[in-house]
């Protein structure tokens, strides 16, 4: 019987150490299970984690990748965002003009550089056209740009004051580049790519830095209140058709402005003292002016034709033309007074109507010479050239000019009583180099 409560005891003891295991097992895998669940909730916040990590990289990246700049001229700003493969850039009216088209081109100057014109419709679409052109001219459609830019109207805004059109084209990889633009103010009241544009009111090279760390993804999208912008122009070297347009500008100045009113004041002066004042008159108006002005013609007609720009489409180049005939004609009406006398005039009579023609000719030419030459510098070399205006010290150089000129002519008019005097039938002659013929020799000359 005491065996039989020692195996009772013995059972009851062994029942109870599997229950005890029994529930060390239930809670092993009741912590298992906790294990689980918090393996996956750690996976779960880790996956956020990386996915807020990769998130943040990728804003820092983004951050630190868009990188960008703007540049202000006086009529226009530009700034360009660089996100990755992709540059957009803004083209903002300063508000000192109307606008009508703004345009930028990629390289330094006109000529075969890709061009982005983009210009305000009236139903408040936006227009943009990828052109270039052989030189100073107008630019035409390219219908295979090396890359194609995409208007972003949504990104654009054409009220208020300062407009701005945006576009996106493919990045070249440069960050600091040399760029040109231009502003006009007539649009070209069109919505086709290969409408015809007016000529811009100014236009020039200049430099972008897209290097520029921005705080967003967007970027300055208004250039002109960028603070860090930078302005001004920069200097490119001279293309072969600008170096003769300045040729042309001074060897048409020193005969037209210098040369031409130096020989006509020699012959208003020297008349008065010497027989011989038409030898140097004629050796200055066609000896040293004539090739000094024929060359000067030649190269503005050259520079045109360097730089495939039409002929006569402008007021300076027809009127370039209009006074070098006049000025051929002259110097053959001077050869026709001096060497063809008319025999139906007496000596007694006064001077032929084809002398104060020659005097009229010459102040006529020299006076249009001086509006020429002031057009030139004013207006045509910055149309052509796509370069800045002259310094206004030539302005202030013309000015001068064109007061001592006349002064200096009017002065010699006070020489003619005694210019006359000589020339009246009792007094010799300045020169017998005047009279009518040798037969009348006997009767007072005129002069030429």
């Amino acid at each position: 019987m005491r065996s039989g409560c020692i195996l009772t005891l013995l059972a009851l003891c062994s029942l109870a150490a599997t229950r005890a295991d029994g529930d060390r097992g239930g809670d092993d895998h009741s912590h298992g299970g906790d294990d689980d669940d918090d393996g996956k909730n750690g996976a779960a916040s880790n996956s956020t984690s990386i996915a807020g990590t990769g998130m943040a990289t990728t804003s820092t990246s983004n951050s630190t990748d868009v990188t960008g700049g703007s540049v202000c001229t006086n009529y226009m700003c530009i700034s360009g965002v660089v996100n990755g493969s992709t540059t957009t850039y803004t083209l903002q009216s300063t508000g000192q003009a109307d606008l009508g088209w703004m345009a930028m081109g990629f390289g330094s100057t006109m000529a075969n550089t890709p061009m982005v014109i983009m210009w305000p419709n009236s139903d408040g679409s936006i227009t943009l056209s990828q052109r270039t052109a052989p030189g100073e001219v107008m630019p035409t459609v390219d219908s295979n740009p090396p890359r194609v830019a995409t208007a972003d109207p949504s990104a654009s805004d054409l009220t208020g004051s300062t407009p701005k059109m945006t576009f996106t084209i493919p990045s070249n990889g440069n960050a600091a580049q040399t760029i040109i633009w231009a502003f006009g103010t007539t649009n070209p009241n069109s919505a086709a790519v290969d409408a015809t544009l007016q000529q811009h009111i100014d236009s020039g090279p200049t430099r972008i830095d897209l290097s520029q760390s921005l705080s967003g993804s967007s970027g300055n999208q208004n250039p002109v209140t960028d603070p860090n912008a930078t302005s001004g122009s920069i200097s490119v070297p001279l293309q072969p058709f600008q170096k003769m347009i300045i040729a042309h500008g001074l060897l048409c100045t020193i005969g037209f402005l210098i040369l031409l009113p130096f020989g006509g004041l020699l012959a208003r002066y020297a008349r008065t003292f010497t027989n011989t004042w038409f030898t140097g008159h004629w050796i200055v108006q066609f000896g040293l002016a004539g090739p000094v002005i024929v060359t000067g013609v030649g190269l503005g007609i050259g520079a045109v034709a360097k730089a495939k720009a039409p002929h006569l489409d402008d007021d300076h180049k027809k009127w370039g033309v209009a006074i070098f005939v006049l000025y051929v004609m002259q110097i053959a009406l001077g050869a026709i007074i001096h060497y063809v006398k008319p025999t139906s005039w007496t000596v007694g009579k006064r001077r032929p109507l084809q002398n104060y023609m020659h005097a009229v000719f010459g102040i006529l030419i020299i006076g249009l010479a001086f509006y020429q030459v002031r057009s030139g510098f004013r207006t045509e070399w910055p149309n052509t050239s796509g370069r800045p205006p002259i310094s206004n010290a030539a302005n202030v150089v013309w000015y001068v000019w064109v007061v001592v000129v006349p002064v200096l002519y009017l002065a010699g008019l006070a020489f003619l009583p005694r210019q006359f005097r000589l020339e009246r039938p009792h007094s010799k002659a300045p020169s017998d180099e005047f009279t009518m013929r040798n037969r009348y020799h006997d009767q007072p000359p005129y002069s030429d």
